[in-house]
């Protein structure tokens, strides 16, 4: 459930708040004269954010999604283990040239 808390709030409680999203990865929505205005979020989803919308702004993204999503409706796809297996395989390969 979203957190929603006035600037008054944060100015007075700084230091629960960012002790709070460090520690739940919950975002806290600030508000300002009723409407809002920031959000407080940890390092972690920030950064998580700023990659999601760095990949998201490559030209292809479009391309890759509509793969994606046909693969998906195929049932064409891999699992973790097999992507490990044939990253490993490909790897002892390279380094035997």
């Amino acid at each position: 459930m979203e957190k929603i808390i006035p600037i008054s709030d944060l100015q007075s409680k700084a230091k629960k708040y960012v002790d709070q999203v460090r520690l739940t990865d919950e975002p806290v929505i600030i508000t300002q004269r009723g409407r809002a205005a920031a959000i407080l979020m940890n390092v972690a989803q920030y950064e998580g954010w700023q990659a999601t919308v760095e990949v998201m702004s490559d030209p292809s993204w479009s391309q890759w999604l509509a793969r994606a999503k046909r693969e998906s409706a195929g049932k064409k796809w891999v699992t973790l283990s097999q992507l490990e297996k044939r990253r490993l395989k490909a790897s002892r390969s390279s380094q035997a040239a």
